[in-house]
């Protein structure tokens, strides 16, 4: 998940590394929002939180399969 986020652009290479940290965090809310999916409040960006839908669309993209 990392890697496809280091090649979206969303995550520098740096942070490949296996930890789901702050920018991991960062960089997943923006795949979100770049998704469609937004906050709860109106305003409030996306919380980041892999969920199936978001990390099937990544994984479609970056050749990678989500079981859940």
């Amino acid at each position: 998940m990392e890697a496809a986020l280091v090649n979206e652009g969303l995550l520098a290479k740096t942070y490949l590394d296996g930890h789901y940290g702050t920018a991991t965090k960062d960089a997943m809310s923006g795949w979100q929002e770049r998704c469609g999916y937004r906050g709860r409040k109106p305003g409030e960006p996306a919380d980041g939180i892999p969920g199936k839908d978001s990390l099937t669309k990544l994984g479609k993209k970056h050749g990678f399969t989500v079981n859940a």
